[in-house]
């Protein structure tokens, strides 16, 4: 059970004592956070401390942090994971109200001994949170404000209001992928290059059959970034893919268009184009219905051919093989990828297509 049991009881403690002063004395201590470097797409909770820098023994304090985009606050049994810190004695108890609209935490520590700090200076408390794949790295905006220091004699001291960037983003990003094995396709676009795992197969798309209502898929022999894809797995895949991201790329819109895929790098609406979806026991991209609202999540994409009012697409692959394979003569040893262009030899696991019928190496 984390320290947030009694958080009504600490919470109302706290203001009465952080309240019976009618003034504030300001003071250059402060409150800042110990420098960390956040690692984007990490599955598990990491943490963020905060730290006091006194020259006097404190008893309470409380703050207003402003949570940026990209990361949010972890839970734990449906609260907050707010920890107490190193320096705070056992009657310390640390409380966080967090309003999810205006992304404002507020974090108040109090002791119903009004007992001190075991020590002028260290950490007060750490506070865990998730990251997205697709956060950009950087430094982070972490506003701290409405801070207030109290002694155990109800004394407040007033540090001064402070924009913190000891919090970063890094580089290395981390990707969790699933695709089921019922479903067997997926999208997805990556901040990233990587090489591809056994067991999937990734596909961009540009050209298609309306009349036959097939999407032709081109075959990728790698990730690369900010690159929208089309994902295949025969038996399914979950796994976790790893990167350095190039932060020059990432696309001041949110988005990457490229043939008629576009990417989601942050979460996008639409109620135009083709959805992903399986309908009744079908997974194809689905016509959009125009009265509805669809939500992109960051790392998924969506299909934007031009010029298209054909209700779904399929990626049948006998059907898509078939018309590819016109390019050949029915008889022909010759091999040929899914965009029906000549190969020497297939990789393993690509498919491919001889004498008008489709194999994989």
């Amino acid at each position: 059970m984390r320290n947030l049991v009694n958080i009504r009881i600490y919470f109302f403690v706290a203001l009465m004592m952080l309240s019976t002063c009618s003034w504030a004395i300001d003071t250059v201590d402060k409150l800042a956070f110990t420098p960390v470097t956040l690692t984007p797409g990490e599955t598990e909770i990491q943490y963020v401390s905060l730290t006091l820098y006194g020259s006097r023994n404190y008893s309470g304090y409380n703050l207003k942090i402003t949570i940026p985009e990209g990361i949010e606050l972890a839970y734990e049994d449906g609260e907050l994971i707010i920890d107490k810190g190193s320096i705070l004695a056992r009657s310390h108890s640390v409380a966080g109200n967090y309003n999810a609209d205006t992304r404002v935490l507020k974090i108040i520590c109090s002791s119903q001994q009004n007992a001190d700090f075991k020590s002028m200076s260290g950490e007060v408390c750490t506070i865990g949170f998730t990251v997205s794949t697709y956060t950009k790295p950087g430094a982070l905006s972490m506003e701290l404000s409405e801070q207030a220091l109290a002694t155990a004699d109800a004394t407040e001291y007033d540090p001064a209001d402070a924009t913190d960037t000891n919090v970063a983003i890094g580089t290395t990003a981390k990707a969790s992928l699933n695709i089921s094995a019922a479903n067997k396709w997926s999208t997805c676009i990556l901040p990233f290059a990587t090489s591809l795992p056994e067991g999937l197969k990734a596909y961009t798309c540009s050209s298609k059959d309306d009349d036959k209502q097939v999407f032709y898929l081109s075959d990728a022999t790698s990730i690369e970034a900010y690159t929208p894809y089309i994902l295949y797995s025969e038996s399914g895949y979950t796994g976790t893919l790893t990167g350095e991201v190039n932060v020059s790329q990432y696309p001041a819109s949110g988005k990457v268009a490229q043939g008629y895929l576009t990417g989601a790098i942050e979460v996008q609406t639409t109620n135009e184009g083709y959805i992903l979806q399986k309908q009744s026991g079908v997974v194809k991209f689905y016509l959009a219905d125009p009265s509805k609202t669809y939500t992109i999540p960051a790392g998924k994409c969506w299909a934007t051919p031009p010029a298209s009012t054909t209700q779904s697409y399929s990626f049948d692959f006998p059907t898509a093989v078939k018309g590819i394979a016109e390019v050949a003569e029915s008889k022909n040893e010759s091999k040929y990828n899914l965009s029906g262009i000549m190969i020497d030899a297939p990789r393993k696991g690509q498919l491919y297509i001889q004498n008008g019928r489709k194999y994989v190496k």
